[in-house]
């Protein structure tokens, strides 16, 4: 990733203070798979996230998601230069808190730092131990073995907790932690130490605040649905899985694949005991006959169930609060341009009705070209089949306003790039407007 050494290189040239919390040892040039978890003093905040907006600007990025946050905010970046790169970015001010308390000071922070690799701020193995060993236990009341191995390896110096703990008056907590000195991880000590920290830590909010932070996230969503659509042998696959991973660095491996439907209830055959395999090619779409009409009416009815309510307990809960993809390849649209793979024979009125029943895609992604071109990749079905599917999948990319036309006769990375500079404009769009 060709940003990273950039971005490092203008803050140390603008003279910000400012250091990496973990995961730093593939620094400059790469987070690893993870996401960039950086402190810096608050009074720089302005002159930092102003480089943030030129470096990320420069390598073709935009911002695609935002967590407002006084002590924490959550930004993701997405760009298209070199195939796409993305990277999310947990931005600290000052201190390290959980639940509202202050575990580590901005104090204990500069001074445990040291340069890495010779331009890299870091912070030393000994207070980023502490800091794992507490973000997990005070957010998910338990930890891997990892955690409680590098916490006892590097931390557990009574004179180095009593300097961290003394500062924020929470002496005792030094002493807590001393007695696991000899004691060896199991789920049972983990239980005990999480119990022993949340006691000390008891969750501290500001509630007009809380709730005000998270109404803001539910009018401005930091997650997305993103539904692909076009007939076998349009390139949907192949470039789903071009773009899963450059989604992941920019949501930290917050993608979600579904097919079709949200699928928060079972399908009618898994439902009649039939076995289902969504990973195998669909050779033959057309060839199971559609239900009649009573038929037809209670397996649209019965999914429909599921784009509505399925999707209001499964997707939106998550993508209303957190910075994540939803990845539907195909979706309930099918069911107008493609009845006969889905088995419905139903009149288009009643399926248009669906249509404005089910929540809305915030991306639509529609790839095709010319239909001699995909009958020639896939010949499952007939050409004029395919040609009325292009048309119908035209007709519909031009008349829906959050979709997007991706022409699929060129190369695979010239069609991934894109869609994936689509999907960044269209996500970008949204967030143009943050004041960071």
């Amino acid at each position: 990733m060709t940003f990273l050494p950039n971005f490092f290189e203008t803050l140390n040239t603008k003279n910000i203070r400012y250091c990496v919390l973990r995961n730093y040892h593939q620094l400059p040039y790469s987070t690893d798979g993870s996401d960039l978890d950086i402190l810096i003093d608050k009074n720089d905040s302005f002159l930092f996230l102003s480089i943030l907006n030129e470096t990320c600007q420069s390598y073709q990025g935009m911002i695609v998601s935002f967590i407002p946050s006084e002590i924490c905010p959550r930004i993701c970046l997405l760009g298209i230069e070199n195939g796409g790169w993305g990277l999310m970015i947990d931005l600290h001010y000052n201190q390290i808190q959980y639940r509202g308390h202050t575990i580590v000071t901005n104090q204990n922070i500069w001074k445990n730092t040291f340069i890495y690799r010779d331009n890299i701020n870091v912070l030393n193995p000994r207070v980023d131990a502490l800091i794992g060993l507490f973000k997990e236990l005070l957010n998910n009341k338990t930890c891997k073995q990892k955690y409680y191995d590098d916490f006892k390896k590097y931390c557990l110096n009574a004179e180095f907790l009593d300097e961290i703990f003394g500062v924020i008056n929470k002496q005792n907590i030094s002493q807590i932690l001393m007695e696991y000195l000899e004691v060896e991880y199991s789920e049972k000590t983990i239980k005990k130490l999480a119990k022993q920290l949340i006691k000390e830590f008891p969750i501290k909010k500001n509630t007009f605040f809380y709730y005000f932070v998270k109404l803001k996230r539910i009018i401005k969503k930091p997650g997305y649905t993103i539904v692909f659509l076009g007939t076998d042998g349009s390139g949907k696959s192949t470039i789903i899985e071009t773009l899963k991973p450059v989604l992941n660095e920019a949501f930290h491996k917050a993608v979600y694949y579904e097919h079709l439907r949200p699928n928060k209830f079972p399908s009618i055959a898994r439902l009649l005991g039939k076995k289902e395999e969504f990973n195998v090619p669909v050779t033959e779409p057309h060839s199971k006959k559609p239900s009649g009409f009573l038929g037809s009416l209670f397996r649209w009815g019965y999914y429909l169930i599921d784009y509505t309510l399925g999707y209001a307990l499964k997707i939106y809960p998550k993508k209303a609060i957190r910075s994540c993809v939803w990845i539907f390849d195909r979706y309930y649209y099918d069911y107008i341009i493609d009845p006969k793979r889905v088995r419905i024979k139903l009149p288009k009125v009643i399926l248009k009705i669906g249509q404005i029943i089910i929540p809305e895609p915030d991306i639509i992604l529609c790839l095709g070209t010319n239909a001699e071109i995909i009958h020639e990749r896939k010949p499952e079905l007939d050409l004029g089949e395919v040609h009325r599917q292009v048309t119908d999948l035209k007709f519909f990319c031009n008349s829906h306003k959050h979709a997007v036309w991706i022409d699929t006769g060129t190369s695979i990375e010239v069609s991934s790039d894109n869609a994936l500079k689509a999907i960044r404009d269209i996500m970008g769009k949204r967030f143009e407007s943050i004041k960071l």
